[in-house]
C-alpha cells in the first residue's frame, strides 16, 4: 500500500511539474494542446503497465483536462502567439487578406481533401477518443457524462449530427466527424432536425438546451462549438445556412468564443481525417463569410 501511494504521488507531481511552465515559462512549438495529449497518453500507458487502479488515473485525468481547459498561454501576447504556433496554422498562409466569395473558396480547397470513414468507425471515434475524456463521454447538448470506453447502448447515448441527415448529410457527410458529437439520445431525439435558435417558452430543458416544439437552443457553453461546426459542414458540402439562421449562429460564434477543449479536438480530426475546420483555428474568417 505505501508503494501504491509513493507512485500515485510520484505519479502526480509528473504531470505538475509537467503543466507548471505552461504559465512560468515559454515552450516554443509545446502548446497547451500538444502537452495535455502527451501527458494523457503517458497515464494511458501508465494505466496498462502499472499497479495503480483504475480510479486513480481516472481522477488523474480528470484533473489534467480541467488543466487542458483552463490553461493559458506563457506569452502575456496571448491571442496571436498562441494560434500561430497552434497545429494548421501555416494552412492558412495568404488567406488574411481575402474575405467574401474569395475567402469561401480558398477555404474549400482546403477542407475537401479528406479521408472519409464509414458511419461505425466514426461513431466508435466519437466515443473512444474525440469525446471521450477520462473514461467519460460528455452530452454536447444536457452535458450529462456517461463513464464507458466505448459506443453505449444507442438508447443511452449516441451520435448527434448537427446537420441533420434528413437536411443533407448524407453519403461522406453523414460520417464527417466535424459536425457529429455524443449526444444523450432523449435530448438527441428532442432536437431531430429543428434548426437552432433561441427559445423563451421551452417545452422541455435540460442541462442549459431547451426545446418548445419548432427551435432547438443550445446550452450557452457549447454554442460557438454547434455554431462553427455547421459553418464548416456549410463550406466543405455548399450547404446554404438561412440569413436569420446564420444570424442566429454568429452571435453564438462570438458569445461562446473556441477553447482549449474544442481545439484539441480540431486537432484530433485532423489525425484522424487530415482536415481541419478552419473556423476554429481562424474564429475571424467566419466573420468574413457569408454561409
Amino acid at each position: 500500500m505505501r508503494l501504491h501511494k509513493t507512485f500515485l504521488l510520484i505519479t502526480a507531481a509528473l504531470v505538475l511539474a509537467a503543466a507548471m511552465p505552461l504559465q512560468a515559462q515559454n515552450m516554443p512549438g509545446k502548446n497547451p494542446e500538444k502537452l495535455h495529449l502527451e501527458i494523457m497518453r503517458r497515464l494511458d500507458n501508465l494505466e496498462t503497465q502499472r499497479t495503480v487502479t483504475s480510479e486513480d488515473i481516472t481522477v488523474l485525468k480528470e484533473a489534467v483536462e480541467q488543466l487542458s481547459l483552463s490553461a493559458k498561454p506563457a506569452s502575456s501576447e496571448e491571442d496571436d502567439s498562441f494560434f500561430d504556433r497552434a497545429p494548421g496554422a501555416g494552412l492558412y498562409s495568404g488567406l488574411e487578406n481575402l474575405s467574401g466569395g474569395k475567402l469561401r473558396a480558398a477555404l474549400k480547397e482546403l477542407v475537401s481533401k479528406h479521408t472519409s470513414h464509414d458511419y461505425q468507425r466514426a461513431q466508435d471515434i466519437i466515443f473512444e477518443d474525440l469525446d471521450n475524456n477520462g473514461g467519460y463521454v460528455e452530452c454536447i447538448y444536457t452535458g450529462r457524462k456517461l463513464k464507458t470506453k466505448k459506443e453505449p447502448d444507442a438508447n443511452n447515448m449516441n451520435v448527434e449530427h448537427s446537420w441533420p441527415q434528413s437536411k443533407g448529410a448524407k453519403g461522406i457527410a453523414k460520417s464527417d466527424l466535424h459536425h457529429l458529437f455524443a449526444s444523450d439520445s432523449k435530448a438527441n431525439a428532442r432536437r431531430g432536425n429543428n434548426p437552432f435558435g433561441y427559445v423563451s417558452h421551452p417545452i422541455w430543458e435540460e442541462g442549459g438546451s431547451k426545446f418548445d416544439g419548432d427551435v432547438f437552443d443550445v446550452r450557452k457553453e457549447r454554442r460557438g462549438d454547434i455554431a462553427r461546426a455547421l459553418f464548416y459542414f456549410a463550406l466543405r458540402y455548399d450547404m446554404p445556412i438561412s440569413p436569420n439562421h446564420e444570424k442566429v449562429l454568429k452571435e453564438w460564434h462570438k458569445e461562446d468564443p473556441v477553447d482549449a477543449r474544442e481545439r484539441a479536438r480540431n486537432d484530433k480530426i485532423h489525425n484522424y481525417q487530415n482536415n481541419r475546420n478552419p473556423f476554429i483555428d481562424r474564429p475571424e474568417f467566419a466573420e468574413k463569410i457569408d454561409f
